[in-house]
């Protein structure tokens, strides 16, 4: 069951499960977060895996291929880099091929 934007999360939910890039930044409202979490997973697909499926999701958007992988390789990829450095702070690291 999906939890509306506005419904507090009472104590008796067994499990929350959330996803977001920067919830392992130690910059910033991000540390704060962490501390909220009981454990944190980093999934972690191989370079090629991710930058395929990150092509195919902006073509799914309307970019043309050749945008998609500019896109991808440009911004998309110094965001990638930034991510890929909180990974230390995971308690589990689990990678994907």
């Amino acid at each position: 069951e999906s939890i509306g934007s506005h419904t507090p999360v009472t104590p008796d939910v067994p499990l929350i499960v959330t996803e977001g890039n920067y919830l392992l930044l130690d910059e910033g409202p991000w540390p704060r977060v962490r501390e909220l979490l009981d454990e944190s997973w980093f999934l972690a697909p191989s370079e090629t895996v991710r930058i395929d499926r990150l092509v195919a999701r902006h073509v799914r958007f309307g970019r043309s291929p050749e945008q998609a992988r500019e896109r991808s390789l440009g911004n998309d990829q110094r965001n990638a880099e930034l991510i890929a450095a909180t990974a230390s702070r995971a308690d589990l690291v689990v990678q994907l091929v």
